[in-house]
């Protein structure tokens, strides 16, 4: 599939903030209690409940952009 220049900057801005999100999430809740479940659609990788209830529109943009395995990456701590 080929993205636009529109689509692929948008997609390149979601990897950045997933990673970014993955770095940080540790130093942002570093006394919450770390509870998984398994990632919807991703045939049973675990993610962070807390880290998909906070952007789980994220979680699904990622994971029609860019599959399960980066989508559950994003989100596992």
């Amino acid at each position: 599939m080929v993205l636009g220049g529109g689509a692929a900057a948008f997609a390149s801005s979601l990897l950045v903030g997933a990673v970014i999100s993955y770095f940080l999430w540790p130093v942002a809740a570093p006394a919450a209690a770390v509870v998984m479940m398994k990632a919807p659609g991703a045939g049973g990788l675990l993610i962070s409940r807390a880290a998909f209830a906070a952007n789980p529109q994220l979680y699904y943009s990622l994971l029609r952009t860019a599959g399960a395995a980066a989508a559950a990456a994003a989100f596992a701590v």
